[in-house]
């Protein structure tokens, strides 16, 4: 296949205004810095550039003690901006000409022509009359899929995220644990990939000195999340476990490091590597 003659940078730039103008990306700050960023970067022939590091300080403004290898915060977004630009390019862009995308494996963004069947209006549009005359077949194959995503909601494993510890009595440490605890629980319930029992029927638990065995049962929870969070030179760690409520044993226990002030970097690294490992449990049963 014949490489694709360069697209002109004018035509690069109008595509990346109209996407930080779709609805999908007029309220996603970092996400809209991202793409412009790797875009002009691109465009200017700086790809070289475009490494996790120089993204990291540039784009996420972290400093420069800043390790990809302890703080996955450009990982998690590139892979949110894909995910998004996939959205958009399937609903509002359907028709656009031009794509910008940033193919996986790296943060160098790639101009390609539509094909002309990619570059259609959407379905909706084109298909308005058949969607009518076929509207009873779509509402009964939704009322399948419907069924089928509920079935597969009841087969994941639940996850009680109990209370977050901190044993140095400083008040401000305390909150930041309490902080943490709720954002965990909130981005493994964005995931969707796992159950994720309420952080308020947690709640009742907390301080209690049942059996975690009680409080799976309790909670209708599978695994159970303890963590502990302290300080440390330049931020947090905070140690995480998980324990199988079938065993009342631990199964995975991981440290995890970041800045006070970022705390949601920090809880989505946590949710996102808890939540793969009790899917790893669950299938290795």
């Amino acid at each position: 296949m014949a490489d694709q003659p360069p697209v002109p940078a004018d035509a690069v730039r109008s595509e990346l205004d109209r996407i930080l103008a779709s609805k999908g990306f007029q309220n996603a700050g970092r996400l809209s810095r991202l793409l412009r960023y790797v875009t002009e970067k691109t465009l200017s022939g700086e790809s070289e550039q475009l490494k996790e590091y120089v993204v990291g300080v540039e784009v996420f403004d972290r400093d420069a003690s800043y390790d990809p290898r302890v703080d996955s915060i450009v990982r998690v977004e590139a892979g949110r901006l894909r995910a998004r630009l996939d959205e958009y390019y399937a609903n509002d862009g359907a028709a656009r000409e031009l794509r910008i995308t940033l193919p996986k494996g790296g943060y160098v963004a790639q101009f390609t022509p539509s094909s002309p069947e990619t570059a259609k209006p959407p379905a909706t549009r084109r298909f308005a009359p058949l969607i009518l005359l076929t509207g009873g077949v779509v509402i009964a194959a939704a009322a399948l899929l419907w069924l089928s995503a509920s079935r597969a909601r009841a087969e994941q494993p639940s996850v009680a995220v109990l209370s977050f510890s901190e044993y140095s009595g400083d008040a401000r440490l305390a909150a930041l644990a309490a902080q943490l605890n709720d954002d965990v629980t909130s981005e493994m319930a964005r995931l969707g990939t796992v159950g994720v029992v309420s952080h308020t029927s947690v709640m009742q638990f907390a301080g209690s000195r049942k059996p975690l065995r009680e409080i799976a049962a309790a909670l209708k929870a599978d695994f159970l999340m303890e963590a502990t969070v302290e300080a440390e030179p330049g931020g947090i760690r905070v140690v995480t476990r998980l324990v199988n409520a079938a065993t009342d044993r631990k199964v995975w226990v991981h440290d995890f490091h970041g800045r006070s002030d970022a705390l949601r970097d920090v809880s989505r690294q946590i949710a996102a590597d808890a939540a793969a490992a009790v899917l790893r449990i669950r299938t290795a049963r």
